[in-house]
């Protein structure tokens, strides 16, 4: 047992190792904080888990005295800050210094800590005895606050005035409707106003929020149509910044929610991208994974942050760990981070996952699979022959996307000659992700023909085959495009086409464990294409032969020179040998390579938990307990009964034995989802934490990418000046639409938020 020799009272732990609810930084400072302030700190501020080791001082006779957790449950108005190893009277800290009488007699735990452990008990006795006035003011005054805060009763200036009880309602009911107006424009991502709106009666200039007020009222809203008409101008709720503290306590009140059910989960992970908006403002997208109380695993977005101070790793890292603690999450239950490659990111010293997981070690970091997946295929393209190749596709698509008449010419050839086909158009090629850009090959493929017709038409100015060749109206500019693109579709071309469509579909293959089944399931699907080249690479050829025969094209390969720097030029005695040396060998090769190095064994040491999943668990009888076991050992302190684990995996391995003799293997669970559903987490209370742990850590960051999408959709060039509070509430607002809003909840919480109008005579009348 640890001792120390610092002062009593002051600072014992870092500041950055505490919650930022530890009452020992705010103790002198919360009784002047605002309601809203003291009433978020009041619901979280921090307490000891019953695991807390207390740090022990030397006392009276050299022996050894620490805090005890009996403490904190006999006396409910006790809190213990880490950070002065102390102990504070919540009610007296926040409320104390209102009494005035005899409250500056009272020091130990209202103005300074209590530390010293040998007569806590008598001084803790002698303070909720009834003899310290103080003390007893401020629990009633602390009980009376929270209900009024809460809503559970009124405040006493509206016990007293009946008439402002009865005009309560009606108000709710006005709030109500303009509520839902922001609501409805929020989540169907409507702009609530334009630059000038501000005079609501002047039809010309208003706003989509005041034209749907102003509907609301024609289609019968009785409530809202009488405030309009009888309340004063300054205080009919429209004005753009009432519109902002709506947007702003919408949006406070699904955070609330979505970190509610992250506590009561305990376990979350981190997810964060970067992207600049339409106003060039680096945004940081956060989205926080949890597993629910159904077992379902979610990831949701909370928040887009300004990086103000950069994007270094360092000034990312106080961000995410900034947005957290203002969640009243503590890091500490963080077993995940998910970002994709970027240095400042995953950089081994100074990137935002090295450091997070250097001051919470259970925070592994997980490289965003998909991108690295999408960087795989980006750099096995890169490779002459393919890149070549997909320079052909991205003119292709780009030549009839940019025109109408020429995607019309292209349907109409597609009708004639491909009367079977379910497609008529190209696919456009998507500048970034690389794995949809594949996407679009197939589709090449089956179109290979009428593009090549119709591309022929117009450089030879026809309306159709049969037509003489003047008597077309294609302008200079598409004719002269037609020319310059028809010697690019050669023989190479097709046959790169070909063989990168079909390498392409080995990614379609699905495993039991997706994220790290599928790689190797990728993996060993190419491996298998490289072992038997010959006999592969001869289907392909053959079948690039018949393709280009359609279009006219005869088997031919480049010219060999001595030297070539520029691309493969492997010698070889035949055609086919020549693209299986130079195009199927490399292209497989460096295909594999970027998967090694892109996805290595240690990439996947998380995943050993997974062996408990159980058709993984019965395919390795001999190894899944260790597998397991060595998990367990990387979380022992999130494992509940450590001692029981090898009983527990016994049992677990003997249900699902069984369960395989009267259902069969297929019917059991092949994911960790599947799984978490069908524990019982009374009776394997070790495995279903182990669960929830693999489901909580991340596999992909693409739901950041989901809600950049929000971003762009929501701050446009239109609308490039909203700001930061406006354009959270909107994005989650919008993000968010499967959530239940309770309308009752969000006018209370208004209310909360604005204590003004909550002493106001008419909650929605001026102060005049």
């Amino acid at each position: 047992m640890a001792t120390f020799a610092i002062p009593r009272g002051e600072p014992l732990v870092p500041k950055e190792d505490c919650s930022p609810f530890d009452i020992g930084f705010v103790y002198s400072t919360i009784s002047k904080a605002s309601p809203a302030e003291k009433f978020r700190f009041i619901n979280n501020v921090w307490k000891p888990s019953l695991n807390y080791s207390f740090p022990a001082s030397v006392e009276a006779a050299g022996k050894l005295r620490k805090c005890r957790h009996e403490w904190l449950v006999r006396f409910t108005w006790l809190v213990y800050s880490r950070y002065l190893d102390g102990i504070f009277c919540l009610p007296c800290c926040c409320f104390g210094i209102q009494y005035g009488k005899n409250a500056a007699r009272l020091q130990k735990l209202f103005r300074s800590p209590l530390t010293f452990w040998t007569t806590a008990v008598t001084r803790l006795q002698n303070h909720s005895s009834g003899k310290c006035e103080t003390h007893s003011f401020s629990v009633v005054a602390m009980a009376n606050f929270m209900d009024v805060m809460t809503r559970r009763t009124v405040a006493i200036d509206e016990q007293l005035n009946q008439i402002t009880f009865r005009q309560i309602q009606p108000n709710r009911e006005k709030m109500r409707s303009i509520i839902k107006t922001v609501v409805f424009c929020g989540q169907n991502a409507v702009a609530l106003r334009g630059a000038r709106d501000d005079n609501p009666d002047d039809e010309t200039l208003q706003g989509n929020f005041h034209a749907l007020l102003a509907f609301r009222v024609d289609s019968g809203d009785k409530t809202l149509q009488e405030h309009f008409e009888n309340a004063p101008r300054n205080a009919t709720y429209r004005s753009k910044t009432i519109q902002n503290e709506i947007i702003n306590t919408v949006g406070s009140y699904i955070t609330s929610k979505i970190s509610a059910e992250i506590k009561e989960s305990k376990l979350f992970s981190v997810l964060a991208d970067e992207a600049a908006d339409i106003s060039n403002k680096e945004q940081l997208s956060l989205v926080l994974r949890f597993v629910d109380s159904s077992q379902q695993i979610r990831e949701e977005f909370v928040g887009f942050y300004h990086c103000e101070d950069g994007t270094s790793g360092v000034a990312l890292k106080e961000m995410i760990l900034k947005a957290v603690a203002d969640l009243g999450l503590p890091m500490a239950n963080c077993r995940g981070q998910s970002y994709d490659g970027a240095g400042n990111m995953a950089g081994k010293y100074n990137g935002v996952s090295s450091l997070i997981q250097g001051q919470f070690s259970k925070a592994l970091y997980v490289h965003c699979m998909n991108h690295c997946l999408n960087l795989c295929v980006a750099d096995t393209c890169s490779e002459y022959l393919v890149k070549d190749m997909m320079s052909v596709v991205r003119s292709l698509s780009s030549f009839f996307s940019g025109s109408p008449k020429r995607q019309h010419h292209l349907k109409e050839k597609v009708k004639s000659l491909l009367p079977a086909s379910k497609h008529e158009v190209l696919i456009n090629v998507c500048e970034t992700r690389w794995i949809a850009r594949l996407d679009g090959l197939d589709r090449i493929v089956e179109l290979l023909l009428p593009v090549v017709c119709t591309i022929e038409d117009i450089a030879h100015n026809r309306k159709g085959e049969d037509e003489e060749s003047d008597s077309g109206d294609w302008n200079q500019n598409s004719k002269a495009a037609a020319k310059k693109m028809l010697p690019s579709i050669t023989f190479q071309f097709v046959v790169t086409l070909v063989i990168t469509c079909n390498c392409k579909a080995a990614k379609k293959r699905n495993g039991p464990l997706k994220a790290h089944s599928e790689i190797s399931s990728l993996k060993k699907n190419l491996q298998d294409l490289r072992s038997n080249i010959d006999r592969e690479h001869h289907k392909l050829y053959q079948e690039a032969v018949e393709l280009a025969a359609t279009i006219g094209l005869d088997p031919c390969k480049p010219r060999i020179i001595p030297v070539q720097a520029h691309r493969n030029n492997n010698p070889s005695d035949s055609i086919e040998g020549h693209y299986r040396v130079n195009l199927s060998v490399v292209f497989l090769d460096h295909a594999l390579n970027q998967l090694e190095t892109r996805f290595p064994p240690e990439a996947y040491t998380c995943y050993s938990g997974f062996s408990i999943v159980p058709t993984v668990m019965l395919a390795n009888p001999s190894t899944w307990k260790n597998s397991v076991t060595l998990f367990c050992q990387h979380y022992s302190s999130d494992i509940p009964n450590v001692i029981g684990l090898p009983a527990e995996l016994t049992l677990w391995q003997r249900r699902w034995k069984d369960k395989v003799e009267e259902v069969g293997i297929d019917k059991l669970p092949d994911r960790v989802s599947k799984t978490l559903i069908s524990v019982d987490p009374v009776a394997f209370p070790n495995i279903f934490t182990v669960l929830k742990i693999l489901a909580t850590i991340p596999v992909t960051s693409c739901s950041c990418e989901r809600s950049i999408s929000s971003l762009r959709l929501l701050k446009n060039y239109l609308r490039n000046t909203t700001g930061q509070e406006r354009l959270n509430g909107l994005t989650l607002m919008h993000a968010h639409k499967a959530i239940s809003l309770d309308y009752e909840q969000i006018i209370d919480l208004f209310a909360t938020l604005h204590p003004r109008r909550m002493r106001m005579v008419h909650i929605l009348c001026s102060d005049d």
